[in-house]
This record gives structure tokens, sequence and C-alpha cells, in this order.
């Protein structure tokens, strides 16, 4: 990524690599003091596309034995089901126990 903007007035490069700690607005755009003319201009923030790939896993689930990539465990996901404490579940096994969970601690008058 370049870090530097050249000033549209004086062509001097502006160093950018701390521009964004105030955020930037919705059109990706914010203005800033040229450090050499001091004029100020805009300037527009363009983001490219990064890519980067895995393997895909495929585990089994410690509680049903379904072999699944979509994996639930305590610390990724909250809340979770308590009997199901320590195990790597499938989707289905996760929202089936935490349902029973949840009407399972519903008073009844």
């Amino acid at each position: 990524m370049n870090e530097t903007v050249k000033c549209p007035y004086c062509e001097h490069e502006n160093d950018m690599s701390h521009a964004l700690v105030d955020g930037l607005s919705d059109d990706n755009t914010f203005d800033w003091e040229c450090n050499n003319c001091h004029e100020e201009f805009e300037v527009k923030v363009e983001f490219e596309p990064s890519f980067s790939a895995s393997k895909i896993e495929y585990i089994d689930c410690e509680h049903c034995g379904n072999n699944t990539r979509d994996i639930y465990e305590k610390g990724r996901v909250y809340p979770f089901p308590e009997r199901l404490s320590g195990k790597r579940v499938c989707k289905q096994c996760f929202c089936e126990s935490l349902a029973e969970e949840y009407t399972s601690n519903k008073k009844v008058d």
C-alpha cells in the first residue's frame, strides 16, 4: 500500500501512514493539509482486495459423530450449552442443545 500522496498544488509527497487514525467518512475521503505548502486538499482512500487460502478441514462432531466443517466450540461461540462444554460440535447439535438448555431453564407457573 502506498503510504504517501502527492499534494495537487505543490506535488510534495505527504506521509499518510497515520492519516486514518481518526477513521474514515462513508465516501472514503478526508481533507488533508499539505506539510509543505499548507494548502488543504481531499484524499480518497482506495482499498484493494486481498486473498488468502487455507485447507478445508472437516472434523467429526464430538456429540453425534457427523462430519462437518462448520464447528462450534466454547470460546468461539457465546452462549455455549453447558452440557457440550469441552466438545467440538456441529451446528445442529449446538442449536438443539442450546434450545434444550433455554427451555429447561424456563420457569413454569
